[in-house]
């Protein structure tokens, strides 16, 4: 037996809904398969993009023959 006094709130339905329940079930978050793929393949596009681009980036540049720069 507890020690507290019986009140109203003792008297709660077993089949009513769950209300105050602070420690209920966590939704678990799920990836699926098609979204993950979707997400690696994007990733890995971008990465190709990224090192495309840094291998073709001009150098420095190279004035053409029979260009003077200007002096200081």
């Amino acid at each position: 037996m507890s020690q507290y006094p019986h009140d109203e709130f003792d008297d709660v339905p077993e089949d009513g809904p769950r209300q105050g329940a602070h420690r209920g079930l966590r939704p678990t978050v799920r990836v699926a398969a098609r979204e993950l793929t979707a997400i690696l393949l994007a990733g890995a596009l971008t990465l190709g993009v990224g090192v495309f681009s840094f291998l073709n980036a001009p150098g420095e540049a190279v004035p053409a023959p029979g260009v003077t720069s200007p002096g200081p």
